[in-house]
């Protein structure tokens, strides 16, 4: 609309979304054209304040401007009897006078960095006034709808801060990532795909990040309360699970394990061997991480139980280890760690019949550095060394004869660090592990440290100890879930076979797939690739010589009236598995199926069903809320599955949804929960931030992985040969030095 008028009258030209007015004295402002709106305006009455303030918020909204709150007047009981509204563009900017640090003149010390940020300050005069009349009402007694800036657009409405607003959808969506370590600003991301568009957000990434931070601000100071809270309620639900936490001095959270149900069930069919090592970067705090891990029948990894640490003390592992076997009633056979002193000292303390083993890999990778530069690159050297330590079948006595020998070949039978290896190898060579069962061939921590990684993909170093255990818990639900997949695969896929025997067909009946490939390598090793070269009676037992393709010969003894077997080989005492040697014998007796004695049943499927049993069992004693939860979300993706592309089916899904939340928003217990964010953030710590905190969060501590680790000279060497190497303008020769230090300079 344009209409030209004369002098001394004012011009009203419409653009859009909102009408230019040019005053007599030719100042331009902008009135906001707002057809089908409600408008405000002077001598207008409200029942509430609240009402009145809602309407011009929308109001502005709907005009491209954004409204904040300026002056409030209270009368002598504190109730409010004047308000005012103004627009967001109101006043100016600040004069920008830099603050010192302490506040005071120019010999205060220095200057306050201010961030440069751009104003939209205009002095704009557009404002809504509240004001409380006898009958108690609000009266509308002033209102100016000139602003002297340009509205926004229907394109830059988007972006005002009333129509940025976070539904309770993504509330619930933003604390459900951060279980799954998925940041605020990856959610935002993936909220617009689920909305179709940026603009069907309704937020921007900062209002994901802002939630966020009112999480963490509303964890703050009770964290570590909150999750003793947690374990508490889970205790209460389910008396299988098992808590403990220690408090220092000052109250603060020291150490707290746990360990849930189905872990402690996983222990009693797979705890015989157990391998545990600390993990750092995991929370805000440097809490050192403790998972206990074992072998399952799948050679896969599986948690028992979790411990957070401040120290890595004796005290300290003495009291994770008493409480580990306080849950689960028994120690493990044999248990493999790290050279960490504290564990070394607490693990026989607790675990007196325990055997404890040392991470083989951890120690040969210091040999090049101890063993000096010319060995280091020795490879015949490192050869003679790795067949003499990894060598599973060597003997004690043959061990410690090429030990000395080598030692004496090489001149390092003074080397320090090599003596006090040999006088500790009984905590990590093999020969001496011989008649100790060890279920997945552990013999280094790589188990607990592929453990850790897998943990380190969930967990965050800036996470709060509630956001952890939620982490922590996602973690756990995928390894089962994988586990559960392997499980279903062997109650529905046959695999390949390589003979007609038909030990092989009762062994692949028997044994889940992973331990059936390893067992049907042996069948295939003693019937290709295996002779009987000798065959002696004693007594009621046969003892057949066997020899490899390798010339290597075996003994084994076989009783055929219990069908017992002896190898010398030990494979089945080490790992639970028939060897090759084994399997020639049966076929010579004319076996059709591996006997009972020796189908060890931590390797077969009859445990993969116990297990979905026992998770079943647990699974239904959740609380009937996360049951009906999960069946919910189940029942929407399917419906929306279901829609496809018919626009019949899905305006009467939208018409339902829309209905349901319009009853649910006017319900009166929905409406505090609709009503800001704390609602959603209760709901995702499953508690209410406590009163008066009697269990404070630890400070933040310093371990030694909660540092910058220093480097060894051989790493420092690795990273010096990958660098590049540059022109040396003195010998004009690509090195990696300069003319300033070139050697021919």
């Amino acid at each position: 609309m344009h209409s030209d008028g004369n002098a001394g009258e004012t011009t009203q030209i419409a653009v859009e979304p909102c009408i230019m007015e040019i005053s007599p004295g030719r100042t331009k402002y902008w009135v906001p054209n707002c057809e089908g709106a409600s408008v405000p305006h002077v001598g207008l009455k409200f029942k509430s304040l609240e009402e009145g303030v809602q309407l011009y918020r929308s109001y502005a909204a709907l005009s491209g401007f954004d409204a904040r709150q300026s002056t409030v007047k209270r009368n002598r009981e504190g109730e409010i009897t004047t308000k005012y509204l103004v627009c967001s563009r109101e006043g100016y900017k600040g004069g920008g006078v830099k603050k010192h640090k302490n506040g005071e003149g120019e010999d205060g010390g220095g200057l306050i960095q201010r961030r440069r940020r751009p104003s939209n300050r205009v002095g704009c005069g557009a404002k809504i006034g509240f004001r409380k009349i006898n009958t108690g009402e609000f009266l509308v007694s002033i209102f100016e709808n000139k602003h002297n800036h340009y509205l926004a657009t229907d394109a830059s409405k988007v972006f005002l801060r009333a129509n940025r607003k976070l539904d309770i959808w993504q509330q619930t969506l933003i604390a459900n990532c951060a279980k799954a370590n998925i940041g605020p600003t990856r959610t935002f991301r993936l909220c617009k795909e689920v909305a179709g568009g940026y603009d069907n957000v309704g937020a921007t990434s900062m209002e994901f990040c802002n939630f966020k931070r009112d999480l963490q601000a509303y964890i703050e100071g009770g964290d570590a309360q909150i999750v003793i809270e947690k374990l508490r309620n889970k205790k209460e639900l389910n008396a299988d699970f098992f808590y403990n936490y220690y408090l220092d001095e000052e109250n603060r959270l020291a150490r707290l394990f746990w360990s849930d149900p189905i872990s402690r069930q996983n222990y009693m069919r797979f705890g015989d061997v157990v391998s545990f090592d600390a993990t750092y970067g995991t929370n805000k705090y440097n809490l050192v991480f403790v998972p206990f891990t074992g072998v399952d029948n799948h050679k896969r990894c599986v948690t028992f139980a979790a411990g957070l640490l401040t120290k890595e003390d004796i005290d300290s592992y003495t009291w994770l280890l008493d409480n580990f076997k306080a849950a689960m009633g028994n120690p493990p056979l044999y248990i493999v760690t790290d050279q960490d002193p504290a564990m070394r000292t607490a693990i026989p303390k607790v675990f007196n019949e325990c055997r404890h083993r040392f991470c083989m890999w951890h120690i040969m990778t210091k040999v090049s550095e101890k063993v000096g530069p010319e060995l280091a690159k020795d490879e015949v050297f490192r050869k003679k060394l790795n067949k003499i330590v990894w060598n599973e079948v060597i003997s004690v006595e043959d061990f410690e004869a090429q030990w000395k020998a080598l030692m004496e070949e090489y001149k390092l039978a003074n080397n320090q660090w090599l003596c006090h290896l040999f006088e500790l190898r009984k905590f990590w060579i093999p020969a001496y592990f011989g008649d100790v069962f060890m279920g997945g061939l552990i013999r280094t921590t790589s188990r607990s440290e592929a453990e850790n990684s897998a943990f380190g993909k969930f967990t965050s170093p800036n996470a709060s100890l509630v956001e952890f255990y939620f982490q922590y818990e996602s973690a756990i639900d995928a390894q089962r879930h994988s586990d559960a997949k392997r499980n279903a695969q062997c109650g529905g896929y046959f695999p390949d076979y390589e003979t007609p025997l038909l030990l092989e067909r009762h062994a692949a009946t028997v044994y889940t797939i992973t331990i059936f490939y390893e067992v049907q390598k042996e069948i295939i090793a003693g019937c290709f690739y295996c002779q009987i070269v000798e065959i002696r009676k004693d007594g009621d037992s046969t003892w057949y010589d066997i020899k490899e393709e390798c010339n290597r010969i075996f003994c084994v003894k076989h009783s055929p009236a219990d069908n017992s077997v002896l190898c010398s080989c030990g494979l089945f005492n080490r790992l639970g598995m028939v060897c090759r040697h084994m399997f020639l014998v049966f076929k010579d007796a004319r076996l059709e199926c591996i006997p009972n004695q020796y189908v060890v049943p931590r390797w077969t499927k009859l445990s993969c069903m116990e297990h979905l049993t026992t998770r079943e069992q647990h699974t239904s004693r959740d609380s009937s809320t996360k049951l009906l939860m999960k069946k919910m979300w189940s029942d929407i993706y399917s419906c929306i599955g279901l829609v496809g592309g018919d626009s019949d089916r899905l305006e009467r899904m939208t018409q339902v949804i829309k209905g349901l939340k319009e009853e649910f928003t006017q319900d009166g217990a929905t409406q505090e929960l609709a009503k800001g964010n704390k609602g959603v953030i209760e709901a995702f710590c499953e508690t209410r931030a406590p009163d008066i905190v009697t269990i404070k969060p630890p400070l933040k501590v310093k371990n030694k992985g909660s540092g910058r680790r220093i480097k060894s000279n051989r790493e420092k060497g690795i990273e010096k040969s990958k660098k590049p190497k540059r022109l040396c303008r003195s010998c004009n020769q690509f090195a990696r030095h300069d003319s300033r230090n070139c050697p021919t300079g």
